[in-house]
């Protein structure tokens, strides 16, 4: 805590200034160690600045940065509150310093490190599986290892997906705005050199003509405010995550959607188990904790039964045979692993597999979003041009 004071020396000279100290009486005694006399003092408080910006979010690469500065602290015998404490003096991010400065709290008052960092809300399942994996082995420097190898993996993926999805994205933007100055300048003055009210034009023509008319101004104001007041209700009512959520488990229904989400969990799911064999956690344990990486609701319930059944004495190939949603692949490639004693590497295998395999089926979808919109887009300018020419054989009495 920083106080501002006012005191006079021996000499009778005025002097001011802030002390750091821990509290009022702390810098008192301070002041008087000085041979100085206090005339006022009062705890100094720094007003934040004012910043017209908007509060930046933790990210990936967040969370990779903190998690590589942690593994070196830690891998040089630095405390883990120490190496914490460390970091937030260094961090630039205000959202995440505050996060972290939270977490510090409650390991101090006692709380474990992964249940800390679960209260923040701000981390991944698996974040915290593998702290916790930590935590039960003593090794939290190889845990933050294995969170900053994950995050990098994570990066790199998204990376991948931006960038394909870049000439896209700009095909969509521009497909709009050219439909939107069709409808909104070329079709009304097109009809505005007919007389509409002598005239009976074809049903596709009027369908052209009640879509322009629609895109005025006041229009799209409207709908501009309704779509940010369902913005701004969502952020302020809605529980996190509970929509996306439902969305993520409504797409299991869709046939290229429930593949590509199979194989994104088995890739988190066998990462997982690698990272937890491999920091010397015992199978049935890191299954317990893999598991709760699974953040598909049905997929987690089809893979939960086979802790007990793994407890209760059954090969590890042979239950996972039993599980409905496994890919082909798995009970096989753990039999190989439980037959050779080596499943750590098969789980690192199948990560690898899962994650490749979940890659280039994103890309194959992402490859036809591009003629998808280019012949979209030339069936809606094909439907205009065919109700302009409709509409001027109708006006000239031009018969086919």
């Amino acid at each position: 805590m920083n106080f501002r004071f006012k005191c006079m020396d021996t000499s009778g000279k005025e002097l001011k200034g802030v002390i750091a100290a821990e509290s009022g009486a702390g810098a008192r005694s301070l002041l008087r160690e000085r041979g100085l006399t206090i005339v006022d003092m009062a705890e100094s408080r720094v007003k934040a600045k004012r910043v017209f910006r908007a509060r930046k979010r933790i990210t990936d690469s967040d969370i990779y940065n903190f998690s590589k500065e942690m593994t070196i602290l830690l891998h040089s015998g630095i405390k883990v509150d120490k190496a914490i404490s460390i970091l937030i003096d260094s961090a630039t991010n205000s959202r995440m310093k505050a996060v972290f400065e939270t977490i510090l709290k409650e390991i101090k008052a006692g709380k474990s490190l992964h249940q800390s960092f679960a209260d923040a809300r701000t981390f991944g399942p698996l974040v915290i599986a593998m702290l916790n994996a930590g935590e039960s082995i003593g090794d939290l420097g190889s845990a933050f290892e294995n969170i900053a190898a994950h995050m990098r993996f994570q990066m790199q993926f998204k990376s991948e997906i931006r960038n394909a999805m870049t000439y896209p994205l700009f095909l969509v933007a521009a497909s709009i705005v050219t439909l939107f100055v069709i409808f909104k300048f070329i079709i009304p003055r097109f009809f505005s050199i007919f007389d509409q009210g002598d005239m009976q034009l074809p049903l596709m023509a009027k369908i052209l003509y009640t879509i322009g008319e629609s895109l005025n101004t006041t229009t799209l104001c409207i709908t501009g405010g309704v779509a940010v007041a369902l913005i701004l209700a969502y952020r302020r009512l809605a529980r996190p995550g509970a929509i996306s959520a439902a969305l993520y488990s409504s797409l299991f229904v869709v046939p290229f959607m429930r593949t590509l989400i199979l194989y994104l969990e088995f890739s988190r799911f066998s990462y997982a188990m690698y990272s937890m064999l491999n920091s010397g956690i015992e199978f049935i344990k890191a299954l317990i904790l893999s598991t709760e990486v699974i953040q598909h609701t049905q997929i987690r319930n089809a893979v939960e039964p086979t802790i007990n059944q793994i407890k209760g004495g059954k090969g590890i190939a042979d239950v996972f045979a039993n599980v409905g949603l496994l890919p082909e692949l798995m009970p096989s490639m753990l039999r190989v692993g439980e037959e050779s004693g080596n499943l750590k590497e098969i789980f690192f295998e199948l990560y690898q597999v899962f994650d490749e395999r979940f890659k280039n089926s994103t890309k194959r979808i992402l490859a036809l979003i591009e003629p998808s919109v280019i012949v979209l887009t030339g069936i809606v300018v094909g439907f205009i041009v065919i109700s302009l020419i409709l509409t001027v054989m109708t006006v000239g009495n031009i018969k086919l």
